[in-house]
């Protein structure tokens, strides 16, 4: 399953693991290579998290890794990664 990253997530997990790495290099590590195995996971597994619908109206799925949920869509053969978002801000979906 080819896994499409959009600028948004990508911006999302960097800034996480970058303010992480500042207080915790560890954590920072697990927290990215925890974020990835999930997603990869989730690309591969026939898996789907529950329905949200984003502020924008977009329909997607999310997956919890906490403190965060990961926000995707599946394509004909594509795993689309639209957010990975800290679920103690202000909420992007319902």
């Amino acid at each position: 399953m080819n896994i499409i990253w959009s600028p948004d997530a990508a911006n999302d997990l960097e800034t996480a693991v970058e303010y992480l790495a500042e207080r915790n290099a560890d954590a920072a590590n697990r927290l990215a290579h925890g974020i990835l195995t999930l997603v990869e996971h989730l690309a591969n597994a026939p898996l789907e998290g529950p329905k949200h619908t984003l502020t924008t109206g977009e329909r997607v799925r999310g997956w919890p890794y906490p403190p965060f949920r990961v926000y995707y869509q599946r394509g004909v053969g594509s795993f689309h990664v639209l957010r990975i978002y800290h679920q103690r801000r202000d909420p992007i979906a319902r």
